[in-house]
């Protein structure tokens, strides 16, 4: 079996009424040159997709090989994909190449990888990227002359910074409820209200419930607190 383009070479043994054997020079020949020729001194090429029978004649004997051409496969393009395009400083994600070939199969491959920008984000000879800081990057993906790749995104941490809690009424009377609210202040500016963990200093003069109900025991002050990483 060889590829378009390949090149092979056919021997003839000659078996002798002695039982003896030897090798010769016989005179060659193909079934189909367009698909494999054959050189008076039996080299054959392989021309085109195919098969194609070698014949070896002497003395008014003939001796055959058949010979299979196949296509040569070439790489056609390269797709990246990643599990994650959108990262924060210090998170990784694995990329993945994708290779389509000229007899339109794919098929994974491992690739020499690269970044347009390894301080944004880097990637390891195994497709492991690093997220090193904020910005853009784009993540090569190269072999066999194609490229493909993939933009990675990466954003700072966000961390809260503090909670600032709210009630519909602060001053009740024995038996009265009231909710309490807590208002996340985060990094990049933005706010959200979240579920904290809620406590109070004395519940038996207002406790609090897991939703933020707070519900009025005995005449007194007390303390409602919201609580929600390290804050």
């Amino acid at each position: 079996t060889l590829n378009v383009g390949d090149v092979t070479s056919v021997t003839a043994t000659a078996t002798y009424s002695d039982d003896t054997t030897a090798t010769i020079n016989p005179a060659w020949g193909s079934s189909d040159s367009s698909v494999a020729s054959v050189s008076t001194t039996g080299t054959v090429t392989a021309n085109a997709t195919g098969v194609a029978t070698i014949t070896a004649t002497s003395d008014g004997q003939t001796g055959s090989v058949v010979i299979t051409v196949t296509e040569v496969v070439s790489l056609l393009s390269i797709s990246v994909s990643a599990d994650a395009t959108s990262l924060t400083v210090g998170e990784t994600t694995t990329v993945t190449a994708t290779a389509t070939y000229s007899d339109g199969t794919t098929a994974t491959l491992s690739p020499v990888w690269g970044s347009s920008d390894s301080s944004v984000a880097s990637v390891s000879t195994t497709g492991t990227v690093t997220a090193n800081a904020t910005g853009v990057a784009t993540i090569t993906a190269t072999s066999d002359g194609q490229t493909g790749s993939v933009v990675i995104t990466v954003t700072e941490v966000v961390s809260l910074l503090s909670i600032s809690v709210s009630a519909d009424a602060t001053s009740l009377t024995v038996g009265e409820t009231a909710t309490a609210t807590a208002t996340a202040t985060y990094s990049d500016g933005t706010t959200a209200t979240i579920s904290p963990a809620w406590g109070s200093s004395d519940s038996s003069i207002a406790s609090v419930s897991t939703t933020g109900t707070v519900t009025a025991n005995a005449a007194g002050v007390a303390t409602i607190t919201a609580t929600s990483d390290g804050q």
